[in-house]
């Protein structure tokens, strides 16, 4: 008895907090507020709405449109932040575009910020130095007299909350993005950049902080009219991006560039909502002398060595004036007497390659192994570096 009691005193209770919950709500709903949003949102035919313009052109196919959010995914040092560059100097450039594979599509001067959370002063400062190099200017251009604006958050505690008024309530709203959206509200830009969205959350594994995150990037897409780009880390061996954060951002994207970085040069793949654009290849360029350089665009029709054949082209480098037929014994040493003076076990591992690609060949005469090209061209490419 006293338990039916209890639980019916608890279900009294229970409806008695939602009746409440029912008043506080229907007391602060607007309803001509309600019917102007339900309004807003109805979909009440079927024209087609006017979609949005990328603000540029890879390859031809329109990419990052106003009111989207995007992303940028590599694995660390692999160009996410070179490629940020890459469109800060689209952007400044008075052609609207730094070479054929990338063109800012906006006729008029184009407004970018950049908020950095990863980089040291030290960089960012090299990254928009090369930016203004690329797009026709010298090292030590103002870059905001070319609509480009940069924050650096690096130094900012991701952790730190402050108190603020949203939407008629007191809320905890972290730094980084109170200050960020403030610079929106005030710069208005045409594309805003994020070098390192993870930094925004105290962790990329709090699947509830992501979405809310993304949730942020979203508003201020659609209510600044700007394209968001996000900067995330992929994981190693899988190729993923890493925690929530990368969970919700898939969800989200239009538009999502991964970088590769290969020999000498860094390789952006797209995977669009609409058509996919062809791949873009670019590498820095930098002269003797010269602390930052720029960038530089890799035609498709250039020849682009795999890893395999750069390493082979290494080893054949490396055997450049060898004492070529030898035994081992002498190859070994030579190996050995070279300036870098690897160890013995080296010398054996880069001549158990040498042969495994094909450059050299070995034969035994009575109890010792006799070394020598395996193919004349090779010998021939390896005398022709030595002479030079």
């Amino acid at each position: 008895m006293e338990e039916m009691k209890m639980h019916e005193e608890a279900m009294v209770s229970s409806t008695t907090k939602a009746a409440k919950v029912a008043d506080v709500v229907s007391d602060k709903l607007n309803p001509e507020a309600v019917a102007q949003v339900l309004k807003a949102i109805e979909i009440v035919n079927c024209a087609d709405e006017e979609e949005p313009q990328g603000l540029f052109l890879v390859g031809g196919v329109e990419v990052l449109p106003r009111q989207s959010v995007n992303i940028v995914a590599a694995q660390k040092k692999s160009g996410k932040t070179n490629f940020a560059g890459l469109l800060m100097a689209a952007c400044a450039s008075a052609q609207r575009q730094v070479f054929n594979g990338l063109v800012c599509c906006t006729q008029d001067s184009t407004k970018v910020l950049v908020a950095d959370t990863e980089q040291p002063l030290k960089d960012a400062r090299r990254t928009l130095r090369r930016a203004m190099k690329t797009a026709g200017f010298g090292y030590d251009e103002q870059w905001s007299d070319h609509g480009i604006n940069v924050l650096s958050f690096k130094d900012i505690d991701s952790t730190e909350e402050t108190e603020m008024l949203v939407e008629g309530q007191k809320v905890m709203m972290r730094v980084q993005r109170l200050l960020l959206e403030e610079a929106v509200k005030r710069i208005h830009p045409d594309l805003l950049i994020i070098d390192g969205i993870a930094d925004l959350l105290q962790s990329i594994n709090d699947e509830a902080e992501a979405r809310e995150l993304m949730r942020f990037l979203d508003r201020l897409a659609c209510e600044y009219n700007c394209a968001v780009v996000g900067m995330l880390h992929l994981n190693y061996g899988s190729g993923k991006i890493g925690g929530w954060a990368g969970t919700q951002a898939n969800k989200k994207f239009t538009d999502c560039f991964t970088l590769r970085k290969k020999n000498g040069y860094f390789e952006v793949v797209h995977e669009g909502r609409g058509a996919e654009a062809p791949k873009l290849r670019f590498r820095i360029l930098c002269p003797p002398g010269d602390k930052f350089g720029w960038w530089e665009y890799v035609p498709d029709n250039e020849i682009l060595v795999t890893t395999e054949d750069m390493k082979r082209q290494e080893l054949v480098t490396m055997l450049e004036g060898a004492p070529l037929p030898c035994k081992n014994a002498v190859l070994v040493h030579w190996i050995m007497s070279k300036d870098h003076h690897p160890s013995q076990s080296t010398a054996d591992r880069l001549l158990r390659q040498c042969k495994e690609q094909g450059i050299l060949q070995s034969h035994k005469e009575g109890r010792c192994s006799i070394w020598n090209w395996a193919k004349e061209e090779d010998a021939e490419e390896a005398e022709m570096e030595f002479d030079d």
